[in-house]
């Protein structure tokens, strides 16, 4: 009697490694895929305070009265596209620039030739090369609006780098999910092999796919939660230390975006042990009583 039950304690134990091994592997998977969000939430972040820190200056003509400014201020103010509009006067741009030259250019000249100016950022969605070419157009068309200057060059490198940078993330994001799928699979998979005799006897006894498939499927989904539940640790470690080290992040860094995450760990956890545990149930009752020998 004493070697059954020695055999029985060293199956459970085995079997308890092997539950183990698949929570550390999903949680792992998960903490790898957190990692990817987060360094994608990053990048656009970083990529909108680029973009909302362009300048792009509107020069006035020289006839243009203060009501006229003031009007053409008011409506663009108002703009969808603008987060920012201010007015900047030739003496004040003088002075800028005065200081940035070390020199009295004005003094030199007799006269300051520089412009009243309206300085304005805006928002990220729209700094692009085809809405700037629209939104100048459009600018342009005030009566006193002379002209639009901004560094056209730069701003169509870092929208065309930024879109290549995004796409390679999103490719790597979606190889990563199918070598993740293909991990948890092949974990889910190891454990439900020995069971694989169970899975056969109830089927013999004439228990249905679904009596059969619901405890499994019990057990993936608690190895799912469990998974996630690891790699929200590993993740909350990561940001805290990550705050700590790098203060500046710590706005970049939100625990919102930590809680999000998380739900969506959990999800593609909770989907892929549920789906791999279907499958690989499926697999076994599929085969005859001799091949689960092999």
């Amino acid at each position: 009697m004493s070697r059954p039950k020695g055999e029985d304690q060293f199956n459970r134990k085995r079997l308890r490694y092997s539950y183990l091994s698949v929570v550390v592997s999903i949680g792992l998977v998960l903490f790898v895929l957190g990692v990817m969000m987060t360094l994608l939430y990053q990048a656009r972040t970083l990529t909108e305070e680029l973009k909302e820190n362009f300048t792009f200056t509107l020069f006035l003509t020289p006839e243009a009265t203060e009501a006229e400014r003031e009007a053409l201020q008011t409506e663009w103010s108002m703009a969808p596209e603008v987060r920012q509009i201010v007015f900047v006067s030739k003496e004040e741009a003088a002075a800028k620039f005065q200081k940035e030259l070390g020199e009295d250019f004005v003094e030199f000249l007799g006269y300051n030739p520089l412009s009243d100016a309206l300085d304005l950022k805006l928002n990220a969605a729209y700094v692009t090369p085809e809405v700037l070419d629209d939104l100048q157009n459009r600018l342009l068309k005030g009566k006193i609006v002379e002209d639009m200057v901004y560094d056209r060059d730069l701003i169509s490198a870092i929208h065309k780098n930024i879109g290549r940078i995004t796409s390679a993330m999103l490719a790597s994001a979606f190889i990563l999910l199918l070598v993740s799928m293909a991990l948890i699979n092949s974990s889910i998979r190891l454990s439900i092999y020995a069971r694989r005799f169970s899975i056969k006897t109830m089927q013999l006894v004439g228990a249905t796919k679904v009596f059969i498939h619901r405890p499994f499927l019990r057990q993936g989904l608690r190895l799912g939660i469990m998974g996630g539940i690891f790699a929200a640790l590993l993740l909350a470690v990561l940001f805290q230390c990550t705050r700590q080290v790098y203060p500046e992040l710590a706005i970049s860094l939100p625990w919102s975006l930590w809680v999000m995450e998380v739900l969506a760990m959990t999800v593609v956890g909770l989907l892929l042990t549920a789906g791999s545990t279907a499958m690989a149930v499926r697999r076994y009752l599929a085969l005859k009583t001799n091949q689960l020998y092999e």
